[in-house]
């Protein structure tokens, strides 16, 4: 199968733009090469409205509104699917300053079940959003992970975690202030000990929605390959030229041939194991939309989606052929209503069921052992510094 992707446009890091909430990415994905197959007729619709190739941003409305069935009449023709990956920017900053401050792995005053059992993670990526994380806290944070230099990521990183500190107070129940608390308290304490700064600019880039987007995208491809039972040939990405190296480095790290054979990994709280390989053996390009016939079809469907998550207005042709895609679409959507949405669900079936005393025996048991690794993983980490500052003291 193929898969050709555009993107809403090229809004990398720049993450607090208020006239631009969304970024979303979208894919047309065909059984055949839709490039070969219809370069003709993709040209032919063009030439309709007096253009070489279909731009949405130059159609418009109106002229969108004239080619709408020819549109729909050539991909009822062919066996085709959609997708579009859906990033909410101030909940992909809510998300990065958990994964900041919260990771067990280098925060060691974190328990560990708090930030690596998926649910727990989200729950508190809401709360700190919805309590404790400003809109100047965010961009502190963003800054952070963003700053050319370490010595900027660390000036911002504890800026950000001491003001984080201050707000902790209108966390309404007890238990996760405390957590949050030990956490952001820790962390001021040990800034040395978070991978906050990445010295390559491209992979400052990994923090974008682009970037995010193009991982659920990547997911989302990999999905339909399996409904299909069709391996991805090749992906057509539009040419965006600061992140095509991130894109296509991280795609020949994950579709490598020799990670077919890698054991899927389980994850506490999920029932589907964690897949380390996507779209395996695929080939990924870039291209302009006057070099692809795909690019051109989901130019035009992003354009007429973005229009509709904006809240304004598309003809009733255009409402037809986005109807149609509609019911041929899977959708990933990275943002507070989306996730939670999911969420509640997933969390619901549990808070809605009984407990035996057995169970809540052996919850409380691994509660017991994982606060006592976690206070452990705490005093080790003093002892190694304390000794580290004894060593220093000696060479003065």
């Amino acid at each position: 199968m193929w898969a050709y992707v555009d993107e809403t446009g090229n809004t990398l890091n720049n993450l607090f733009d208020e006239d631009q909430p969304l970024f979303c990415t979208a894919a047309f994905i065909t059984k055949t090469n839709f490039d070969l197959v219809a370069k003709a007729n993709i040209s032919a619709i063009a030439k309709k409205v007096g253009v070489a190739a279909l731009h949405a941003n130059v159609l418009g409305v109106a002229k969108i509104e004239q080619i709408a069935p020819d549109l729909l009449k050539l991909l009822k023709k062919t066996e085709c699917r959609f997708f579009v990956s859906r990033v909410e920017k101030k909940y992909l900053a809510a998300c990065k300053v958990v994964d900041v401050y919260f990771d067990q792995g280098e925060n060691k005053a974190v328990p560990w079940s708090v930030y690596w059992i998926r649910q727990l993670r989200l729950l508190l990526t809401f709360k700190m959003a919805k309590f404790v994380v400003t809109p100047e806290i965010a961009a502190i944070v963003w800054d952070c992970v963003t700053a050319r230099s370490d010595f900027t990521s660390k000036k911002h990183f504890v800026q950000a975690a001491e003001a984080m500190l201050h707000n902790v107070q209108f966390v309404p129940d007890a238990r996760s202030r405390k957590i949050i608390t030990d956490a952001l308290e820790w962390a001021i304490e040990n800034p040395e000990e978070f991978s906050t700064h990445m010295s390559k600019k491209a992979l400052r880039y990994q923090h974008s929605p682009n970037f995010v987007a193009f991982t659920n995208l990547l997911d989302g491809l990999q999905d339909a390959s399996e409904r299909w039972k069709r391996s991805v040939r090749e992906i057509v990405h539009d040419a965006q030229a600061e992140v095509e190296q991130v894109f296509a480095t991280w795609h020949a790290n994950i579709s490598k041939p020799e990670l077919a054979n890698v054991e899927p990994l389980s994850w506490p709280g999920e029932s589907k194991p964690f897949m380390v390989q996507k779209v395996t053996g695929s080939t990924f390009r870039t291209a302009t939309e006057e070099e692809s016939a795909g690019l051109q079809v989901i130019d035009v469907v992003l354009w007429c989606f973005m229009r509709i998550f904006s809240g304004k207005e598309i003809g009733q042709e255009a409402g037809k052929l986005l109807n149609w895609i509609t019911h041929r679409a899977y959708q990933h959507d990275f943002s507070f209503e989306g996730v939670g949405r999911r969420v509640e669900a997933e969390i619901g079936k549990i808070m809605d069921s009984d407990m035996t005393e057995e169970q809540l025996a052996k919850g409380h048991k691994l509660n017991t052992e994982m606060e006592a690794q976690r206070q452990a993983l705490v005093a080790a980490h003093s002892v190694r510094k304390a000794g580290e500052d004894i060593e220093d003291v000696k060479r003065w």
